[in-house]
């Protein structure tokens, strides 16, 4: 793989929990870098994809198949999921093969549905190793409605950097489907990845909310707390952007993060995001 000036593409690996909006990003932004001018290659690897909206330039459901995976290993789907990743995974090689004449400024990948399946299985490192060629990174998406409570925001902080452990890649935090809270919630879920003291506060309002007798509530409430400030003390905080695939924002700060990580694409794409505006 190369770019246009003859060195690796960037790749981005796009996580997050089932339902966060993977795909739909993928498709959101293969189609908002063509008015950029910017050559965005899509790549599908998660086998259970039922079907994607993106030109999938490569789809790993043409080397496994789900459907197959559970008739020929009598799984069930949760089972055929797990062994369908590992398949991948351990023919990572053959995926490299066939993205490696690819020519473009940048990659996005499409990760199957459960994030455990492509960050938990041990296989997965050779994968994001082999396919990134050392000039990969994460776009973790925060699903909308698991964010609207302090404990949902603080549980996706914490498989965020653990998926960042894991993995071992630079990792920029969205908020996905943002369009779908009410602006006073996406007010105060944005305040939680920028000030940890209001996370806090709203962690011991919701403890004593939920009924819990003063106790419980208090040590969930502390344990989350230590979390926090674990990771505040690691430097892991979310630096949360909102994101609308639908709406088309936030996109360009999906760019802006490419390009902070390893440079290039941002002569020719000065001032686009007035030009992408008045495209709209």
């Amino acid at each position: 793989m190369s770019n246009q000036d003859g060195t690796a593409p960037p790749v981005l690996f796009v996580v997050g929990t089932a339902g966060a909006g993977k795909s739909s990003l993928v498709t959101a932004f293969q189609r908002w870098a063509r008015f950029l001018e910017v050559d965005v290659l899509a790549i599908n690897l998660d086998p259970g994809a039922e079907r994607v909206h993106y030109d999938a330039e490569y789809d790993v459901r043409d080397l496994v198949s789900l459907s197959d995976v559970m008739v020929e290993y009598d799984l069930g789907p949760n089972g055929a999921q797990i062994l369908a990743a590992d398949l991948v995974a351990s023919q990572a090689t053959e995926v490299f093969d066939e993205i490696e004449g690819l020519s473009c400024d940048l990659l996005i990948v499409d990760t199957p549905g459960q994030v455990e399946l492509f960050a938990f299985r041990e296989a997965s490192n050779h994968l994001v190793s082999v396919i990134g060629q050392g000039r990969a990174c994460l776009i973790f998406l925060f699903d909308p409605m698991l964010s609207r409570t302090p404990s949902g925001f603080v549980a996706q902080m914490l498989l965020s950097a653990i998926v960042h452990f894991r993995l071992g890649l630079p990792t920029a935090n969205f908020l996905s489907k943002s369009d779908l809270l009410e602006p006073e919630t996406l007010e105060r879920v944005m305040e939680w990845g920028d000030n940890l003291e209001a996370l806090e506060a709203a962690l011991y309002e919701e403890s004593a909310q939920q009924g819990l007798d003063s106790q419980s509530g208090s040590q969930r409430a502390e344990f989350a707390i230590g979390q926090l400030r674990m990771m505040q003390h690691a430097s892991i905080q979310p630096g949360l952007v909102p994101l609308s695939s639908e709406e088309e924002e936030g996109l360009a700060d999906v760019l802006t993060f490419a390009q902070s990580v390893f440079g290039g694409m941002a002569d020719a794409r000065d001032g686009f995001a007035g030009d992408i505006e008045h495209e709209r």
